[in-house]
């Protein structure tokens, strides 16, 4: 069962859900996804340093995390 959005938002946002996982000692977690490119914002916490990605392919993400926010 996943969260099925509005379809008429072209932007997903995932922050307020605190979808996160850990993956090589970084700790990534979900800010947004864009539907029509299918393209995520995230956190990458890794130690000390915080970056944020804004084109992170949702192909990346592990089959847990996918079947979490299912987009379609």
């Amino acid at each position: 069962m996943g969260y099925r959005p509005n379809k008429r938002n072209a932007l997903i946002q995932l922050r307020p859900r605190n979808i996160s996982y850990e993956e090589g000692g970084k700790v990534i977690t979900l800010l947004s996804m864009k539907r029509e490119s299918m393209e995520l914002e995230v956190e990458i916490k890794e130690g000390n340093e915080t970056k944020i990605i804004t084109d992170f392919p949702f192909a990346h993400l592990p089959k847990k995390i996918k079947k979490e926010i299912n987009p379609l």
